[in-house]
């Protein structure tokens, strides 16, 4: 049972189960949905559209599965899928968008109930109380609702347009770094700067090396497993990395070292790169693709694989949703300063604008932290009669 608080007078407390059902979303996957305009709704919100509705008209959803408690609104009938819940009856002492702006207000998601998926039981959601203003006057109480959602709408719209700024910023801080890097790499299919060589990655490295075909083990020793879902944002947190089983012989083939570089081989991080420094004892799985760069700044040729160059050959190469592959891999055109020095200056630069964006990105995101916090203040003021 959720926290109750004190009610302003003539407040009273009313158990969902009491006020509405609760229904189970329906299946519908991407290949049976038909083109049209009905949304379609997972736990986390609209994943594509449809011909048809199973809904009635306005519906609050609420994930059931996956992004378990997120509460989603849609201003028109939709199909909720079966990660979901959905409510789209309300009676006549409840205005729709107050039970769903109250519902957002108490993080639903606390109420998961597993660990390993996250789900919601229906039994828990049905158990939770809202706060109906005057529930023996629904002319009364339909009219505070509606005054309280008309001033939640007012200043959650003003912490929506902050939201809008830093995401735009944030957006832009991307494009600075894409902007750098298209001015320190020259185009491998021209003419080269002086001082400046192009070669195929074949001729940089040893040959480009799949993953070890395992699976992971429940283990806390051995060798460290590095999967394509460790790799979160250009990080990877070893601690959180799971163990494989690996004998010396195979260890040596597919071991992970300072300055190898892995890529993604299919999905949608297809292409995308990652630096290793300093591993502890590891290999890497199946879909990915080492790299061992020799005689080159390995890091120097990371950062020219981040830039629009080498994307552009990806997808010349590869097609408009390639899969890598050593092949692939082996004839990408790279740019290289002849002297090594120049290679770890530009390293250097790089660097430090990397750091400066994510300096700038980490208050950005700190910001939004506290716009939600402010948010969450809002709503609970609301239902405590205080807007």
């Amino acid at each position: 049972m959720m926290e109750r608080w004190e009610l302003p007078k003539g407040w009273g407390w009313k158990r969902l189960k009491t006020l509405v059902t609760v229904n189970y979303g329906k299946g519908l996957s991407e290949k049976q949905r038909k083109a049209g305009n009905v949304p379609v709704y997972g736990a986390n919100g609209v994943v594509g559209f449809h011909d048809t509705s199973i809904t009635k008209g306005q519906t609050i959803v609420i994930g059931r599965k996956g992004s378990a408690g997120a509460v989603n609104w849609s201003e028109i009938a939709c199909w909720p899928i079966d990660t979901t819940f959905f409510i789209d009856e309300f009676p006549e002492i409840l205005y729709p968008q107050f039970l769903y702006q109250f519902l957002r207000s108490q993080q639903i998601d606390r109420l998961q109930q597993s660990a390993a998926i996250p789900g919601l039981n229906r039994d828990v959601l049905y158990s939770v109380e809202v706060p109906i203003p005057y529930p023996d006057d629904p002319a009364h109480s339909l009219a505070e609702q509606r005054r309280i959602v008309a001033r939640l709408e007012l200043l959650l719209g003003e912490t929506r347009a902050m939201r809008d700024d830093i995401d735009a910023m944030r957006r832009d801080l991307a494009q600075v770094m894409e902007s750098v890097l298209a001015e320190v790499f020259p185009n491998p299919n021209e003419e080269m700067p002086e001082g400046w060589d192009v070669q195929e990655v074949r001729t940089i490295s040893e040959p480009p090396q799949y993953g070890y075909t395992q699976s992971a083990t429940t283990e806390n020793t051995g060798t460290k497993f590095l999967r394509i879902t460790d790799i979160q944002n250009g990080n990877v947190e070893w601690d959180e990395v799971p163990y494989c089983q690996i004998d010396d012989n195979n260890f040596d083939k597919y071991a992970l070292f300072d300055g190898d570089i892995v890529f993604a081989r299919s999905g949608a991080t297809t292409g995308k790169t990652f630096l290793l420094k300093n591993p502890p004892r590891a290999v890497f799985a199946s879909y990915l693709i080492r790299l061992r760069i020799r005689g080159i700044f390995p890091d120097f040729v990371y950062w020219f694989f981040q830039s629009s160059h080498y994307w552009n050959q990806v997808r010349l190469r590869g097609g408009a949703q390639p899969n890598m592959n050593a092949n692939l891999l082996s004839q990408i055109l790279v740019p290289i300063p002849k002297s090594l020095s120049e290679q770890r200056r530009i390293v250097a630069y790089l660097e430090h604008i990397a750091e400066e964006i994510r300096a700038m990105d980490d208050l950005l995101a700190q910001d939004l932290r506290d716009i939600e916090v402010l948010e969450q203040s809002i709503l609970a003021a609301a239902f405590r009669g205080e807007v």
